[in-house]
């Protein structure tokens, strides 16, 4: 009977996981570990459910007597890694990583991380590049280790390297369409378009309904001033994927280009872009008071000296899950965004427009992060694809600086890729502290790189509409 309800219990949690309810997962887990203790697979599965929600520290309570009681699979030891990491426990963490690289040599996750842990620490690019380097000495053959270092070198700053580095890999892989698309975003990244254009269209074709395969087409096209095939291809792609935040900005680029009115609904700034100053949370007496408290929370926990891999920041650190910290000033954030929220929200209203269609009269906080840019740091224009409203609040603004009064500012409407002719950013928003920017997640947005002066620290949020 024991063992009939604890696989109940496991079948459940893996329907919530797949659900993406991990943190009613988390429960049921702890419910199955509790009827049965002695299974390690349920330690492991609970350790990950917990990774899962930003529960860094309970996730390496799980697994430390797991790991040393026999659970050895390089699985639960990268799960480990992550743990230590999240709870900055850098050491053991990298040494976590390498303990899967020794069961699992080509292990593509573990590689990925142990390198963007070394740069994150060192800003070092050869002893992040050591672990991978004598993999693929020893399988020169495990070609999407090779796309991987060519993609770590372009995020580590070396874009001409990254790009013939690809296009080896490219060839040893027999022209995989795959490892075509790596090579369509390395040419894009260093000015090959013609390239571009050429493994672009090649991907495109083989996967049409892909939003990364076409996504990478329809910039290649962009970059060399087709703006009108562009459209023809990027209206297709959004019957697929109406609702992708990348999908509606390139869509609204090529309307850009285009000179179509189009283009002024969906970046229609005066009724999309609100600043707004947050909420003083319960258990401050002021909004000061509570962000003297984040800064220095934040100031404390931001220990890299480098930008992650894949992210929008460069020359700066990144910190993630801060709305499931445990620590009560960044524990606080949400409840200090919820009033601007609400009413950004209530102000929308109803429409047919891709941001209004979606408002439900409510919201949920998908995740949350904080971004402390050094002096010339800055954040590259992006989007967030699996967006619907972005929420820029920025904690300590940088410097005024005399000579640049846009230094440090949130700049918005500038394309994240080259377009022909090229597209400047057509609103600067300045950072004060305590204020959060409110916008549609499919906006181009960035900063201007500031020159010097204490550290420009934000929170920034990803939000989804309400749940149904």
């Amino acid at each position: 009977m024991a063992q009939a309800s604890h696989k109940q219990l496991q079948e459940k949690a893996r329907a919530l996981r797949a659900a993406g309810r991990n943190a009613e997962a988390v429960d049921v887990l702890q419910e199955a570990v509790a009827a049965q203790p002695g299974d390690l697979i349920t330690q492991h599965n609970l350790a990950s459910a917990l990774g899962d929600v930003g529960r860094y520290k309970e996730a390496a309570a799980v697994l430390k007597p797991a790991l040393k009681q026999g659970l050895d699979a390089p699985e639960s030891w990268l799960i480990y890694a992550r743990a230590l990491v999240g709870i900055l426990d850098f050491e053991n963490g990298e040494a976590a990583y390498r303990t899967v690289l020794k069961k699992s040599p080509v292990n593509v996750e573990a590689h990925r991380e142990l390198a963007q842990l070394v740069w994150m620490r060192t800003a070092d690019r050869e002893a992040a590049l050591v672990a991978m380097d004598a993999a693929l000495a020893a399988n020169p053959g495990e070609i999407f280790l090779r796309v991987l270092k060519a993609e770590i070198v372009g995020q580590m700053g070396d874009r001409r390297d990254q790009y013939l580095l690809i296009t080896e890999a490219l060839k040893a892989a027999g022209g995989d369409i795959q490892v075509a698309h790596f090579v369509c975003k390395a040419a894009l990244n260093c000015g090959e378009f013609q390239a571009a254009l050429v493994y672009g269209e090649q991907t495109a074709k083989a996967y049409p309904n892909d939003v990364r395969f076409v996504a990478s087409y329809i910039e290649a096209l962009l970059a060399l001033g087709e703006a009108k095939t562009a459209e023809s291809v990027v209206a297709d792609l959004r019957r697929h994927h109406p609702d992708n935040q990348l999908v509606i900005a390139l869509q609204a680029t090529a309307w850009r280009l285009l000179g179509d009115d189009r283009y002024g609904e969906l970046y229609d700034y005066d009724a999309f872009v609100r600043a707004a100053p947050m909420a003083r949370p319960n258990g401050w007496s002021t909004l000061t008071a509570y962000l003297d408290d984040l800064v220095e929370e934040l100031d404390q926990a931001h220990s890299y000296v480098e930008h992650p891999f894949f992210q929008s920041v460069r020359h700066g650190s990144q910190l993630s899950s801060i709305n499931l910290s445990d620590s009560p000033a960044m524990g606080a954030f949400e409840e200090a965004a919820h009033g601007p929220l609400t009413e950004y929200i209530s102000r929308l209203g109803e429409g047919a427009d891709p941001l209004r269609r979606r408002n439900e009269g409510g919201f949920h906080v998908i995740s949350a992060w904080s971004i402390k840019l050094s002096p010339k740091g800055f954040h590259v224009n992006h989007v967030h694809p699996e967006g619907w409203l972005s929420f820029a609040c920025h904690i300590r603004p940088p410097a005024d600086d005399p000579a640049n009064p846009n230094a440090g500012c949130l700049k918005l409407g500038e394309p994240g890729c080259a377009t022909s002719p090229t597209l400047a950013p057509e609103r600067f928003v300045k950072p004060q502290a305590g204020t959060g920017v409110i916008f549609p997640s499919y906006m181009w947005h960035g900063t201007v790189e500031y020159a010097a002066g204490p550290a420009r620290t934000s929170i920034a949020a990803d939000i989804g509409p309400q749940a149904g």
